[in-house]
This record gives structure tokens, sequence and C-alpha cells, in this order.
């Protein structure tokens, strides 16, 4: 029998406007309250927040989002929040194109690479200014990245293979590695990226997270202006934006001057305020709304549905360090007992908002996307994973299943897979816990057998994507010291993409024939815009607010 452990629910709505939990949990039975009530719960939105004067203009965006950044710190961060604001004002030597591949932005051309492959040079654009006039020179390089790799959770294995990193020039700097790496894609990583800023802010923060925006100081099309924490963050247009002459025609790559001269960022945790208030003209935009509100946009007439498609990969992941996940038996029949094709629809509803594709990496994204070694992939088969588990030394020991009810497509997924697992002989208990609480077990594997969980599609490098490095949700859960991490290391080796194509294939048939996961799908992220504001340029899985114009 499935079990499901419930938490307390609360029943306040405006007084615990902080709750992300509570506030999705009430999503539903507001919208059934009606338009009026949605009305008195736009007042709930936080305090100090900007609203829209009109449908649209070249003076402000203002945009409703769902999750206050931690920070803006974007080296120091892995959180979509801090992303979503650090794409638009802070740059990389080399950026991510529409393809996903590594091409120059802050760097001017390819890096002049040894034989041996240990040391690159890269030459610098000289036509580069900061947010506060100076212009960007080799020093602010050296000491951005020094400081990226004792900070960032990407940066720290990239400086493991390194030996120096030195200004060779006014313009160029060297690095020297102790072997070879993937360095022009590490180096374009979005996630915990290797943003370049003034030696003078480095110098002044050193380890510590730059908590103050005015010291947020890039070289993008726009920059900070203000931070009202937990309410709303404002960026403005920098007049003195060079984009780089890199040939991209998407992709964080393609950056060019922003046409708002400002764009206001409200945090709007509550889903369906989000939704209503951007209908009602209060926003512009409105940022991540939930997949079963889908069907409030059919009628609508001041907005419609856009979704930025693939966002993020949905997962299970399994507790592979202890029984009974830590036989491939075991692991491969319950991978067996899934129906992707029916789960999908019953964790995102329309098909508009998914994609069932098996791959580590979504189609589209080059070197990256592999189609290989996706066996079990939406192919159910309980007859066989009823013989594996008797053949297995699974005795029918209920199995915790943890989950949370503050992402509708975490727990949606989580009830719909339970039930089928159980018709494939698993004993399941759902345990369903706060989402804080959730997001602190991960590190304590005796406490759940299995959780699902989503990874943004910015990881561009394998040996920095969280299913591949060794550390998530624990050290050591899989490719530590084993044939996967011999793989993806192989990766660095690689001397051309054709090689890195075909380690890729190796890499995702190991992941099959080792299986401590099960995908879901590629879901879609769900924006609500203005009739009169345009964001189709938009070629990178988080809006590029230099991408927004008038219509």
């Amino acid at each position: 029998m499935l079990m499901i452990l419930q938490p307390r629910l609360w029943a306040q709505v405006c007084e615990e406007q902080d709750d992300k939990d509570l506030q999705m949990r009430a999503s539903s039975a507001l919208l059934a309250v009606g338009v009026a009530v949605m009305t008195v719960l736009a007042s709930c939105s936080p305090p100090g927040g900007v609203s829209a004067s009109s449908g649209g203009g070249t003076e402000t965006l203002t945009v409703a989002t769902d999750a206050e950044p931690p920070t803006f710190d974007w080296p120091q961060s892995t959180a979509s929040a801090t992303q979503l604001g650090a794409i638009q004002v802070l740059e990389t030597l080399y950026a991510l194109d529409e393809d996903y591949a590594a091409v120059p932005q802050l760097a001017a051309d390819e890096p002049d690479v040894s034989s041996d492959r240990l040391t690159y040079t890269i030459p610098l654009r000289d036509d580069v200014s900061f947010h506060d006039g100076t212009s960007m020179e080799a020093d602010d390089v050296v000491a951005s990245l020094q400081r990226w790799g004792e900070v960032s959770s990407n940066g720290g294995p990239f400086f493991e293979h390194v030996d120096t990193v030195e200004a060779t020039g006014t313009h160029e700097v060297t690095l020297k590695l102790s072997a070879p790496y993937d360095v022009e894609r590490a180096l374009a990583v979005p996630i915990a990226a290797a943003a370049i800023m003034p030696e003078e802010t480095v110098a002044k923060y050193g380890k510590d997270i730059i908590d103050n925006v005015a010291d947020i100081i890039g070289t993008g099309p726009y920059r900070f202006t203000e931070w009202r924490k937990g309410r709303a963050y404002e960026l403005a247009r920098f007049g003195d934006y060079e984009p780089a002459n890199n040939g991209a025609s998407g992709g964080l790559a393609a950056a060019q001057p922003g046409t708002y001269e400002s764009v206001v960022v409200n945090i709007v945790q509550e889903a369906s305020t989000r939704f209503q208030s951007t209908a009602a003209g209060q926003y512009d935009v409105g940022l991540s709304i939930p997949g079963d509100l889908y069907g409030q946009f059919a009628g609508q007439q001041r907005i419609e549905a856009q979704t930025i498609r693939p966002y993020y990969s949905q997962y299970l992941l399994l507790d592979t360090s202890e029984p009974p996940f830590d036989d491939p038996k075991v692991r491969r029949a319950l991978a067996l007992a899934l129906d992707q094709s029916k789960l999908a629809e019953a964790t995102y509803g329309s098909k508009d908002l998914f994609t069932l594709n098996g791959a580590i990496y979504p189609s589209g994204m080059g070197v990256l996307s592999s189609e290989e070694g996706v066996s079990t992939y939406d192919s159910p088969d309980i007859a066989q994973a009823k013989a594996l588990l008797e053949d297995s030394d699974y005795d029918g020991q209920t199995l915790t299943f943890m989950t949370s009810q503050a992402l509708s497509q975490i727990y949606n997924f989580s009830v719909s897979a339970a039930q089928q697992l159980e018709a494939a002989g698993f004993s399941v208990e759902l345990d369903v816990t706060e989402w804080a609480t959730m997001n602190g077990r991960y590190t304590q594997p005796e406490s759940w057998d299995m959780f699902s969980t989503a990874f943004g599609i910015g990881y561009s490098v394998p040996s920095s994507h969280l299913l591949l490095n060794g550390s998530f949700p624990f050290e050591g859960w899989y490719a530590d010291d084993d044939t996967m991490s011999a793989l993806v290391d192989e990766w660095h080796t690689a001397r051309s993409d054709s090689e890195r194509g075909k380690i890729m294939d190796r890499i995702q048939t190991q992941f099959y024939t080792d299986q401590p996961a099960v995908k879901l799908g590629d879901y879609s992220m769900l924006n609500a815009l203005s009739t009169g504001v345009s964001l189709d340029e938009v070629t990178f899985y988080l809006p590029t607010w230099w991408s927004a114009q008038p219509r």
C-alpha cells in the first residue's frame, strides 16, 4: 500500500508571504475563489515592488519572479535566481552561444594553446568598460579567475588543474595547467560562473560574498542600481556596453545593448498572484508560472503564454550507498517500472510544457547531446521489473520517497511514480516534508531512499554536472573514483569535439548501465507576457532582458 506522510498545513496567506511551500499549496484553492479574491491577494505583493504603468515601453520593464536571490555574487551561487540577475550584468571570457558552444565574449579570440595543451594564452578585448567607467585589463581578469577558483563549486575543480594564471600583457592572460582541460567550456559555464569584475572589487571582498549590489560591477548590458531585499531589485541600461564581435546569434554570447532603460524585478512568491497581477497589467512579465495554471491563459486579453524550452531536466535520484539500491538489479527494476510518458503528463499536464528525452543533456546542445545508451527510458516492462526484483536481494522493505509540495512538478511526479513502483512490487512510503527540510536532508541518505529533483541545463562541461561530479546529493554518491569518473576526466583530454562527442556517448551509456538515477524528461519555463512586450529572441534557458522589445 502506498503511504503518504503529510506535514501540517497552515491557514495564513498574506501573513506567510515568505513561505514558498505554503504559497504553492494554496494556489489551486486561491484560483477557485475567483478574480475578485485574486485582486485582494495582489495587495500581498512585496511592499516596495514596482508595477507597470502601461503594457510596455522603452523606459521600464517590470517583472514578477518567484524567488529571492541569495546573492548576486555569481561565482558564489548555483541558484537560478542568482543567475537570472547576474547574466544581465556580469560576463565571462567565453560564453555559450545558441548551440551551447563556448565562443569569445570578453576574450578577443580563441586561446593560443601549446602543443602539450598545458599552456593557454588568452587575448582580451581592449574595448570593454566596467560599469564604473574603468577599462577591463588583464589584472582584473587574473584577480577574478583566482577568486572564482577559491569560491566557486565549478571554479574549484578547474583550478585543481591550474598551476598558474598571470597577466602576460595589458590585454593578455596566460594559464599554465598541470593536466589538459576543456578550458573554454569551463570558463563559459553559466552556473557559479567565472564572472569578470574589477581587481579592486576582488581585493575588497576576497572570498567573502559581495553583499552590496553597488559592488557587483560588471561589463554587461545592464548594471545593478538597487536591491530591496525581499521586495525587488532594479537594473539600469549600461550606455557604454560594447557587444562581442563573435558571430553568435543566440545564447549569452549574443548579448546586445538593452532596449529598456531600466528593468525592475519584483519578488512575488505566490504563483497565482504573479499570474493574475501580470494579467491585470501590474507587471509586464510574470516568470515561472506553474503548469497547472497553463489553462488559465485561454481567453486572457492582456497576456500570452511564453515557454522557454528546455529549461530544466527532472530526475529521480536513488541512494546507491546502501540496500536496496546498492544492487544494480534493483535499480534497473525501478527504471523498468516507470512509464515516463504517463508520468510526464501527470507531472506537467500539457505537452507544450515538456519533452520526453532520456539523454543527460537535452537535444540541441551540440556535442553534449547524445542519443546513445538510453535503453530503459520510457520503456516500461513490469514483468521484467518483477523478475529482476525476484532475482535480487530486495525483501519488500518499505522505501522512503522524500518529496515536498513546494514545487508542483516535484510533488506530482513523486505521487505518480510511487504508484507505478507499487504496481511493480516495490513498497513505497511518500515522506512529504517542507522544502527547506528536504534540501537539508540530501546529505543524510539514511533518511531517504529516493527523491526527485531537477537540474538546469547550464552545466556545459560534464565534470560540472551535478549528476556526474560525485558531489551531489552527497559526496561520493556517484561518479567518484569509478568508471564514470574516469570517463568524465577523459572528456578533458579530448583534442576535438568529434572526440568529445564519442566520449559523451560512452558517458551516457555508462550512466544507463549504472542507473543511479532515472530521468523523467525536460520541462519548459512557462512565463506570462504582456501583449505589449516581446521576448521572442530569448535563446538561453533563462530570460535575457536585452532581448525584450516593446511591440
